[in-house]
């Protein structure tokens, strides 16, 4: 069986704006404790997030270092490195995205080849939306932390343009997700191992593992 593992690390288009929880934080249920979080992170004026993930088939892994700035109602910024030197730079406010070519400049993200640019993956509010609309898996392994299990279709929703159309068999497909909330209830860090069945004969063979660390997360008033 062809498989593809993807380690990411994040923290957390437009995307609806965030649904204030119905019920007061309740610290011992976990659902609760996500949606509070979500929508506390996703609220504030501008956040930052440090990010590492690894990307591994049956060759060499590929990895990638990066940060994301996401500034209220709707601004992006992106910069991240993957192995090889490839460099990137994205700009994103709304539906309007740009991306930094070395050799032209700014450029769009259809003049880059990039359509996905600042969607999915790239994107740590439309993480959080979608987290915080599938917390039925959620629970409380300890204090301050949150784990829950995604389906292929959930991974589906955060690839977006990240992963070619068809290439992969999202039912078989899935994902481990691992938070960390400050005393605050903010998202302090995110991990998220996943697991992804390739439809595309040309991806990768057998299951490969691969890990990170966390980067931590700053924030800003």
């Amino acid at each position: 069986m062809k498989s593809l593992s993807l380690t990411l690390l994040l923290l957390a288009c437009q995307v609806p704006p965030p649904a204030k929880p119905a019920k007061e934080l309740d610290p011992k249920d976990a659902r609760s404790v996500l949606e509070h979080a979500a929508f506390n992170t996703r609220t504030q004026k501008s956040y930052e997030t440090k990010f590492k993930a690894q990307l591994s088939t049956s060759g060499k892994p590929l990895d990638y270092n990066g940060r994301c700035v996401w500034v209220n109602p709707g601004v992006l910024y992106v910069h991240y490195t993957a192995s090889g030197g490839d460099e990137k730079m994205i700009v994103r406010a709304n539906n309007d995205v740009w991306v930094y070519n070395a050799l032209v400049g700014w450029v769009t993200a259809d003049e880059a080849g990039m359509p996905g640019a600042g969607r999915g993956i790239q994107n740590p509010d439309e993480i959080l939306a979608i987290i915080s609309q599938q917390t039925a898996t959620a629970r409380l392994p300890g204090p301050g932390a949150i784990e829950l299990n995604f389906s292929g279709g959930h991974l589906q929703s955060i690839m977006k343009d990240q992963a070619n159309k068809g290439a992969f068999d999202w039912k078989e497909s899935k994902a481990d997700l691992g938070m960390t909330v400050d005393s605050q209830n903010r998202l302090q860090k995110f991990t998220c191992d996943a697991t992804l069945k390739p439809t595309d004969p040309n991806i990768g063979h057998g299951p490969v593992h691969g890990g990170s660390q966390p980067r931590g997360l700053r924030r800003r008033s």
